[in-house]
Protein backbone atom coordinates (compact mmCIF):
# COMPACT_ATOMS: atom_id res chain seq x y z
CA UNK A 1 0.00 0.00 0.00
CA UNK A 2 1.32 3.47 -0.90
CA UNK A 3 2.48 5.68 1.95
CA UNK A 4 -0.28 8.21 1.25
CA UNK A 5 -3.10 9.10 3.59
CA UNK A 6 -4.82 11.78 5.60
CA UNK A 7 -4.80 13.45 8.99
CA UNK A 8 -7.38 12.66 11.63
CA UNK A 9 -8.15 16.40 11.76
CA UNK A 10 -9.42 16.20 8.16
CA UNK A 11 -12.30 14.04 9.38
CA UNK A 12 -13.26 16.49 12.16
CA UNK A 13 -15.66 14.64 14.48
CA UNK A 14 -14.45 11.13 13.64
CA UNK A 15 -12.26 9.43 16.26
CA UNK A 16 -9.18 7.35 15.55
CA UNK A 17 -10.51 3.80 15.36
CA UNK A 18 -13.31 4.81 12.98
CA UNK A 19 -10.76 6.79 10.95
CA UNK A 20 -8.75 3.60 10.45
CA UNK A 21 -11.84 1.84 9.12
CA UNK A 22 -12.37 4.74 6.69
CA UNK A 23 -8.70 4.64 5.65
CA UNK A 24 -9.00 0.94 4.87
CA UNK A 25 -12.15 1.56 2.83
CA UNK A 26 -10.56 4.43 0.87
CA UNK A 27 -7.26 2.66 0.27
CA UNK A 28 -5.15 5.04 2.36
CA UNK A 29 -1.86 3.70 3.70
CA UNK A 30 -1.20 6.39 6.32
CA UNK A 31 -3.26 8.03 9.05
CA UNK A 32 -1.86 10.93 11.06
CA UNK A 33 -3.14 10.98 14.62
CA UNK A 34 -3.94 14.18 16.52
CA UNK A 35 -1.62 14.26 19.51
CA UNK A 36 -3.69 16.86 21.36
CA UNK A 37 -6.36 14.23 22.03
CA UNK A 38 -4.04 12.56 24.52
CA UNK A 39 -3.56 15.71 26.61
CA UNK A 40 -6.82 17.69 26.43
CA UNK A 41 -9.82 17.03 28.67
CA UNK A 42 -7.83 14.29 30.43
CA UNK A 43 -7.59 12.32 27.20
CA UNK A 44 -11.25 11.26 27.18
CA UNK A 45 -11.38 11.21 23.34
CA UNK A 46 -7.96 9.61 22.77
CA UNK A 47 -9.26 5.99 22.65
CA UNK A 48 -7.36 2.87 23.67
CA UNK A 49 -3.87 2.94 22.08
CA UNK A 50 -3.60 -0.85 22.06
CA UNK A 51 -6.80 -1.15 20.01
CA UNK A 52 -5.51 1.54 17.64
CA UNK A 53 -2.19 -0.27 17.19
CA UNK A 54 -3.82 -3.65 16.55
CA UNK A 55 -6.27 -2.24 14.02
CA UNK A 56 -3.54 -0.32 12.18
CA UNK A 57 -1.44 -3.49 12.02
CA UNK A 58 -4.41 -5.51 10.80
CA UNK A 59 -5.08 -3.00 8.00
CA UNK A 60 -1.36 -2.48 7.24
CA UNK A 61 -1.73 1.26 7.87
CA UNK A 62 1.29 3.29 8.94
CA UNK A 63 0.61 5.68 11.80
CA UNK A 64 2.16 9.11 12.20
CA UNK A 65 1.22 11.64 14.89
CA UNK A 66 1.15 15.41 15.03
CA UNK A 67 2.46 16.35 18.46
CA UNK A 68 0.27 18.71 20.53
CA UNK A 69 -0.35 22.19 19.10
CA UNK A 70 -3.15 23.69 21.22
CA UNK A 71 -1.64 26.18 23.73
CA UNK A 72 1.80 24.63 23.10
CA UNK A 73 5.01 26.62 22.58
CA UNK A 74 8.31 24.72 22.73
CA UNK A 75 10.17 28.02 22.35
CA UNK A 76 8.30 29.94 25.06
CA UNK A 77 10.26 32.26 27.34
CA UNK A 78 7.60 31.80 30.01
CA UNK A 79 9.00 29.07 32.25
CA UNK A 80 5.60 27.59 33.15
CA UNK A 81 4.37 27.49 29.55
CA UNK A 82 7.70 26.09 28.37
CA UNK A 83 7.81 23.27 30.91
CA UNK A 84 4.12 22.45 30.39
CA UNK A 85 4.65 22.33 26.61
CA UNK A 86 7.48 19.83 27.02
CA UNK A 87 5.46 17.78 29.51
CA UNK A 88 2.45 17.68 27.17
CA UNK A 89 4.67 16.65 24.27
CA UNK A 90 6.28 13.85 26.28
CA UNK A 91 2.85 12.57 27.35
CA UNK A 92 1.74 12.53 23.71
CA UNK A 93 4.93 10.66 22.74
CA UNK A 94 4.15 7.95 25.27
CA UNK A 95 0.66 7.65 23.80
CA UNK A 96 2.18 7.52 20.30
CA UNK A 97 4.53 4.70 21.37
CA UNK A 98 1.62 2.63 22.62
CA UNK A 99 -0.27 3.24 19.36
CA UNK A 100 2.70 2.02 17.29
CA UNK A 101 3.42 5.41 15.69
CA UNK A 102 6.55 5.50 13.51
CA UNK A 103 6.93 9.26 12.90
CA UNK A 104 5.94 12.41 14.80
CA UNK A 105 5.62 16.06 13.74
CA UNK A 106 6.44 19.06 15.93
CA UNK A 107 5.94 22.80 15.41
CA UNK A 108 8.95 25.12 15.93
CA UNK A 109 7.28 27.56 18.31
CA UNK A 110 6.36 31.22 18.59
CA UNK A 111 7.81 34.51 19.76
CA UNK A 112 5.86 37.47 21.23
CA UNK A 113 7.91 40.13 19.39
CA UNK A 114 10.56 40.05 16.67
CA UNK A 115 13.59 41.25 18.59
CA UNK A 116 17.00 39.63 17.97
CA UNK A 117 17.52 38.80 21.66
CA UNK A 118 14.04 37.30 22.04
CA UNK A 119 14.57 35.20 18.90
CA UNK A 120 18.00 34.04 20.08
CA UNK A 121 16.68 32.95 23.47
CA UNK A 122 13.66 31.27 21.89
CA UNK A 123 15.91 29.26 19.55
CA UNK A 124 17.99 28.11 22.51
CA UNK A 125 14.87 27.02 24.36
CA UNK A 126 13.52 25.21 21.33
CA UNK A 127 16.80 23.38 20.81
CA UNK A 128 16.86 22.25 24.43
CA UNK A 129 13.24 21.07 24.23
CA UNK A 130 13.83 19.18 20.97
CA UNK A 131 16.91 17.48 22.42
CA UNK A 132 14.70 16.07 25.20
CA UNK A 133 12.06 15.00 22.70
CA UNK A 134 14.68 13.50 20.38
CA UNK A 135 16.05 11.34 23.18
CA UNK A 136 12.60 9.81 23.59
CA UNK A 137 11.84 9.39 19.87
CA UNK A 138 15.14 7.59 19.42
CA UNK A 139 14.35 5.34 22.38
CA UNK A 140 10.90 4.62 20.94
CA UNK A 141 12.31 4.13 17.41
CA UNK A 142 10.28 6.99 15.98
CA UNK A 143 11.39 9.59 13.49
CA UNK A 144 11.13 13.19 14.68
CA UNK A 145 10.26 15.87 12.13
CA UNK A 146 9.92 19.64 12.43
CA UNK A 147 7.31 21.39 10.31
CA UNK A 148 7.90 24.57 8.32
CA UNK A 149 5.42 27.20 9.49
CA UNK A 150 6.32 30.87 8.69
CA UNK A 151 2.65 31.89 8.58
CA UNK A 152 2.92 35.20 10.43
CA UNK A 153 5.25 37.40 12.49
CA UNK A 154 4.83 35.28 15.61
CA UNK A 155 6.42 32.20 14.03
CA UNK A 156 9.99 31.73 15.23
CA UNK A 157 11.42 31.00 11.77
CA UNK A 158 10.21 33.34 9.03
CA UNK A 159 13.10 32.61 6.64
CA UNK A 160 13.65 29.11 5.31
CA UNK A 161 17.43 29.61 5.49
CA UNK A 162 17.19 30.18 9.26
CA UNK A 163 14.93 27.15 9.67
CA UNK A 164 17.33 24.97 7.68
CA UNK A 165 20.38 26.18 9.63
CA UNK A 166 18.64 25.35 12.89
CA UNK A 167 17.74 21.85 11.68
CA UNK A 168 21.26 21.16 10.47
CA UNK A 169 22.51 21.76 14.02
CA UNK A 170 20.98 18.36 14.87
CA UNK A 171 23.28 16.56 12.40
CA UNK A 172 20.46 14.89 10.47
CA UNK A 173 18.71 13.47 13.52
CA UNK A 174 15.64 15.65 12.95
CA UNK A 175 14.03 15.72 9.50
CA UNK A 176 11.55 18.08 7.87
CA UNK A 177 7.81 17.72 7.68
CA UNK A 178 7.26 19.83 4.58
CA UNK A 179 3.91 21.61 4.50
CA UNK A 180 2.98 22.77 1.01
CA UNK A 181 0.32 25.18 2.22
CA UNK A 182 2.58 26.82 4.79
CA UNK A 183 5.34 27.24 2.21
CA UNK A 184 2.92 28.85 -0.24
CA UNK A 185 1.93 31.47 2.36
CA UNK A 186 5.49 32.16 3.57
CA UNK A 187 7.48 35.20 2.45
CA UNK A 188 10.08 32.94 0.82
CA UNK A 189 7.42 31.24 -1.29
CA UNK A 190 6.81 27.61 -2.17
CA UNK A 191 9.52 27.04 -4.78
CA UNK A 192 12.40 28.43 -2.69
CA UNK A 193 11.22 26.70 0.48
CA UNK A 194 10.91 23.34 -1.30
CA UNK A 195 14.33 23.59 -2.95
CA UNK A 196 16.05 24.62 0.29
CA UNK A 197 14.51 21.87 2.39
CA UNK A 198 14.20 19.06 -0.16
CA UNK A 199 17.25 17.06 1.05
CA UNK A 200 15.85 17.03 4.60
CA UNK A 201 12.22 16.10 3.88
CA UNK A 202 10.92 12.73 5.11
CA UNK A 203 7.23 13.59 5.60
CA UNK A 204 4.82 15.84 3.70
CA UNK A 205 1.63 17.68 4.63
CA UNK A 206 -0.21 18.57 1.46
CA UNK A 207 -3.15 20.90 0.87
CA UNK A 208 -3.91 24.00 -1.19
CA UNK A 209 -4.50 27.73 -0.63
CA UNK A 210 -4.39 31.05 -2.47
CA UNK A 211 -1.09 32.22 -0.99
CA UNK A 212 -2.63 34.60 1.54
CA UNK A 213 -3.72 32.37 4.42
CA UNK A 214 -3.57 28.76 5.56
CA UNK A 215 -6.90 27.60 4.09
CA UNK A 216 -6.30 23.82 3.92
CA UNK A 217 -8.21 23.47 0.65
CA UNK A 218 -8.47 20.31 -1.47
CA UNK A 219 -5.77 20.01 -4.11
CA UNK A 220 -6.51 22.16 -7.16
CA UNK A 221 -8.79 24.61 -5.35
CA UNK A 222 -6.07 27.17 -4.60
CA UNK A 223 -3.20 28.59 -6.64
CA UNK A 224 -0.49 26.01 -5.97
CA UNK A 225 0.85 24.56 -9.23
CA UNK A 226 1.14 20.97 -8.06
CA UNK A 227 2.03 19.84 -11.59
CA UNK A 228 5.49 21.35 -10.96
CA UNK A 229 6.04 18.74 -8.25
CA UNK A 230 4.47 15.64 -9.85
CA UNK A 231 7.76 13.92 -10.63
CA UNK A 232 9.24 14.62 -7.21
CA UNK A 233 6.08 13.50 -5.41
CA UNK A 234 6.01 10.32 -7.49
CA UNK A 235 9.59 9.48 -6.51
CA UNK A 236 9.27 10.62 -2.88
CA UNK A 237 9.96 7.71 -0.53
CA UNK A 238 8.51 9.25 2.62
CA UNK A 239 4.96 9.59 3.85
CA UNK A 240 2.42 12.05 2.41
CA UNK A 241 -0.55 13.21 4.47
CA UNK A 242 -3.49 15.27 3.25
CA UNK A 243 -4.64 18.00 5.63
CA UNK A 244 -7.89 19.08 4.01
CA UNK A 245 -10.62 21.18 5.58
CA UNK A 246 -13.78 20.42 3.61
CA UNK A 247 -16.04 18.60 6.05
CA UNK A 248 -18.77 21.07 5.05
CA UNK A 249 -18.69 19.40 1.62
CA UNK A 250 -18.88 15.90 3.08
CA UNK A 251 -15.14 15.35 2.45
CA UNK A 252 -15.57 15.17 -1.33
CA UNK A 253 -12.44 17.25 -1.83
CA UNK A 254 -10.43 15.08 0.55
CA UNK A 255 -11.28 11.85 -1.25
CA UNK A 256 -10.74 13.42 -4.68
CA UNK A 257 -7.34 14.66 -3.52
CA UNK A 258 -6.44 11.21 -2.20
CA UNK A 259 -7.28 9.61 -5.54
CA UNK A 260 -5.21 12.23 -7.38
CA UNK A 261 -2.20 11.53 -5.18
CA UNK A 262 -2.56 7.82 -5.93
CA UNK A 263 -2.57 8.62 -9.64
CA UNK A 264 0.60 10.70 -9.25
CA UNK A 265 2.30 7.78 -7.52
CA UNK A 266 1.23 5.53 -10.39
CA UNK A 267 2.85 7.91 -12.87
CA UNK A 268 -0.28 9.58 -14.19
CA UNK A 269 -0.84 13.34 -14.47
CA UNK A 270 -4.09 14.25 -12.72
CA UNK A 271 -5.87 17.47 -13.76
CA UNK A 272 -4.79 19.61 -10.81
Amino acid sequence: MEKIGFSLTSLKKVLTIKALDIAKEKGAGVVELFGDLSVILKGITAQDPEKIRKKAEKYNILLTLHLPMIDINLASLNDLIYESSIESTIKALEYARRCGVRLVVAHPGLVPVRHFLIILLAKRRLKKALEKILNLTQKYEMELTLENTALDEKDLFLKVSHFKKFLLSFDGKIKVCFDFGHANVSSDGLSKTWNELKPLISHIHIHDNHGKEDEHLPLGEGNIEFSTYWKELKNFNGTIVLEINDSHKRLKGLWRSLEELKRIKEGENPPL
